[in-house]
């Protein structure tokens, strides 16, 4: 079994389900956290939206996704983001590992980020798609060869941002799909609930960008 789950051995697997409806898979009302996942066509492999408020500025929420070096401190499975090139302040690509869960092998990939602004809502999204290739795999992990995110923050009345983190990615290897699934709710859920945390400390709501708008609608 160990085998099979890190990299040795064949796996059966079930067809491929079709894209379907986005269902909703937890439902937390005590920490306003909603997770749903759908069918990604293709693949046996399940894509995540995950959604939450909180009472942030625009800015600060950037800020929190855009300092790196925290980030491994509260989104959960990330053990390691490196900038390795910086187009602008809010263009940007980073070597990224995920922790695995036990025995699984951890996975990495390169991911470029881009932050844009709708004009007329306001609305900020950071996109994330992986890169091909790139050097510096670290000892034990195997390179994912596709993954996507997206974090969305769409202003809200009384100074709150509803936020929305989308995902998904294939891990590579040979992995049961049950054990990626698993990591498509833990790994959002996770990352929801220290995001609500770490967005109140005050070094993120004292931050400001020239190129971000505030809105109040």
């Amino acid at each position: 079994m160990v085998s099979v789950l890190v990299g040795g051995g064949a796996w059966a697997v079930t067809p491929p389900e079709p894209a379907g409806p986005w269902q909703t898979v937890i439902n937390s009302p005590e920490l306003d956290i909603v997770i749903a996942t759908r069918a990604k066509q293709g693949t046996n492999i399940r894509e995540f939206s995950a959604v939450t408020t909180v009472k942030s500025s625009l800015a600060g929420l950037v800020a929190l996704i855009e300092d790196t070096g925290n980030l491994p401190n509260w989104m959960h499975r990330i053990g390691r983001v490196d900038i390795v090139h910086r187009q602008d302040d809010h263009d940007l690509t980073a070597y990224t590992v995920i922790k695995a869960p036990w025995p699984l092998h951890d996975r990495d990939t390169f991911m470029h980020s881009h932050l844009s602004q709708d004009a007329k809502t306001g609305t900020v999204t950071i996109s994330s798609v992986s890169e091909p290739g790139g050097v510096g795999l670290q000892t034990g992990c195997i390179r994912m060869p596709e993954m996507d995110t997206d974090w969305v923050f769409q202003p809200l009345p009384g100074h709150r941002v509803k936020v929305t983190f989308r995902g998904f990615g294939l891990p590579g290897g040979v992995v049961p799909d049950w054990a990626v699934n698993l990591v498509v709710t833990d790994l959002p859920f996770g990352s929801l609930r220290n995001l609500k945390r770490q967005i109140q400390r005050q070094k993120y709501q004292d931050a400001h960008f020239d190129t971000i708008k505030e809105v109040n609608p």
